[in-house]
């Protein structure tokens, strides 16, 4: 009998526009102006977009790439206190994200059904944990979540930015899976990445299921979905099956 469902973050519940959960195209160049102006307005001396990408976002991108092979995100700290360091300032390293995170913020939508979805899981006695790579601090998305009234009904959550480790490692399901007091063989994972989502899951030998995405590459799950939508009655079929 499944006890908990541990679930992503982008693609399940939240539309985060894109692979990376993070801003992209006018949304990033609005954010890089915004923490420009945010610089200069704390004294910063001097500093220029040219400069944001030298010191800050060129070399946070080559440590991003190899998020996969170390199992855990690129740090934004040690490239924010160069910056810092070379052109000045009073202002921390929150304030300096959240100015560039905002107008991407501004955008992120909730998944259709996913609200409701969680509702109805939890009305059937399901407990629910977030499990999600996220490359920034997790509060940033937690507020998303409580935006679109979509965190209230989870228990446990964990973002491998602030948890030091990323799936598919399947050590942040196992930690959620601890709080909660339930076994992996009676949980399941839901995620839309293959090879991240369904190969934590069986690392951390839950049942899994994949919403249907272009991330296809990786473990086959023990079903499929086409949406959010679609899990609570698949559970409920589950639960029927006899033994």
């Amino acid at each position: 009998m499944i006890k908990a469902v541990l679930l992503d973050m982008g693609g399940v519940l939240l539309d985060t526009h894109g692979v990376s959960s993070l801003p992209g195209h006018r949304l990033d160049y609005r954010g890089r102006r915004a923490m420009l102006g945010l610089l200069r307005q704390r004294g910063s001396r001097k500093v220029t977009l040219d400069d944001l990408e030298s010191e800050l976002f060129g070399p946070w991108h080559r440590d991003y790439v190899g998020r996969y092979e170390r199992m855990r995100d690129a740090a934004w700290e040690p490239h924010l206190e160069r910056l810092r360091c070379k052109f000045g300032g009073e202002v921390d390293d929150r304030e300096l994200l959240a100015a560039w995170f905002a107008p991407y913020a501004e955008n992120l939508t909730e998944i259709e059904g996913a609200g409701k979805a969680l509702q109805e899981l939890r009305a059937a006695g399901y407990r629910l944990g977030l499990v999600s790579n996220v490359p920034l601090p997790g509060d940033f998305y937690l507020h998303q979540l409580e935006r679109w009234g979509l965190a209230e009904p989870l228990e446990a959550i964990r973002f491998s930015y602030d948890a030091g480790s990323r799936k598919p490692s399947p050590r942040m399901l196992l930690e959620v899976l601890k709080e909660l007091g339930v076994s992996p063989e009676r949980a399941v994972m839901i995620g839309d990445r293959r090879g991240s989502d369904v190969a934590a899951g069986r690392a951390a030998a839950t049942r899994t299921v994949w919403i249907r995405s272009e991330f296809s590459r990786g473990p086959t799950a023990d079903a499929t979905i086409d949406s959010i939508a679609q899990l609570p009655a698949l559970l409920a079929s589950w639960q029927e099956q006899k033994p």
